[in-house]
């Protein structure tokens, strides 16, 4: 009789959507494949879909009921500011190894593949709307910084264009590069999109202030740092061949490093006949000079 019962309220859609709601995001997530009924109610629910970051919550929410992804904080520790902080700062430092799908292969293509569910789902909810970018570079010859827009989608940032930007946002890869991610702690001084108007700050002392002008007037910052000398792109790949070679000799295992974890998902995708599209960028301000 019970089972019976049982039967009867687990056909009626209003009930399993009321125990749907109280699960967790990952059960939410599996409940999909149990049958092509629950997946059809779990897909067309919105507040469903709302719990599994695949449609935003509206814009009357504030900024400081914002949480995480908690999936995708689990998969990309370092973009949601787990990874210990080298320096002083409002900022956390992304990289890669701590990628634990990215460790063996198969799971690394079942991870990357074209229709896996965490490229559509948002980073936040409420979602994330006011993207930007701070680049600054220096080589023997001169210096430079650029301060970016992202063209974020209406409904709000997801982690595709999110992650295949910061794994794809300069050559030659995590060679004198880093990057830094700052989210905003309070709402934004623009709150319109496209609002944000940058000082036109015009020397090198200067991009500390451009950076921080930022900081305040976005809801994300990615601050990109790279340094470069007079040495050929491919440089950093016959080191690597080298270390790997030595290793192979000794027979020892090598620690993972950024730029071996980035030749691998490069690898994949390349495999997969996948591209990294990442952000569309609109430039607001740059900036560059020699040294004296």
């Amino acid at each position: 009789m019970l089972d019976e019962a049982q039967s009867r309220a687990l056909a009626i859609s209003e009930i399993v959507t009321s125990i749907f709601r109280q699960t967790d995001m990952r059960t939410l997530l599996i409940a999909q494949g149990v049958c092509q009924k629950w997946r059809d109610l779990i897909c067309n629910t919105k507040s469903l879909q709302q719990d599994l970051f695949l449609q935003p919550i509206g814009h009357g929410h504030e900024l400081s009921d914002r949480v995480d992804n908690p999936l995708l904080a689990e998969a990309f520790p370092s973009v949601f500011g787990s990874r210990l902080r080298e320096r002083e700062s409002k900022g956390s430092l992304f990289g890669l190894t701590d990628l634990h799908w990215e460790k063996n292969s198969a799971v690394r293509e079942m991870f990357i593949r074209p229709e896996a569910s965490w490229r559509r789902m948002l980073t936040h909810q409420p979602p994330l709307y006011h993207v930007g970018t701070f680049e600054y570079y220096c080589h023997p010859f001169g210096w430079g910084w650029t301060q970016s827009r992202a063209n974020v989608p209406e409904d709000g940032l997801r982690m595709a264009p999110l992650f295949e930007f910061l794994i794809d946002c300069h050559w030659p890869p995590w060679s004198g590069l880093s990057i830094e991610i700052y989210y905003s702690d309070s709402s934004p001084k623009n709150s319109a999109a496209g609002a944000f108007e940058p000082k036109l700050y015009d020397d090198q002392s200067s991009g500390d202030q451009a950076r921080e002008d930022m900081i305040n007037q976005f809801e994300l910052v990615l601050e990109v740092r790279k340094s470069s000398a007079c040495t050929d792109e491919n440089d950093w790949e016959e080191e690597q061949e080298e270390r790997e070679k030595k290793a192979r000799e000794q027979g020892v295992e090598l620690p993972d490093i950024d730029s071996t974890v980035w030749k691998r998902i490069s690898e994949c995708y390349l495999k997969l006949g996948m591209v990294m599209a990442g952000f569309e960028m609109e430039v607001c301000h740059e900036v560059s000079g020699m040294w004296d």
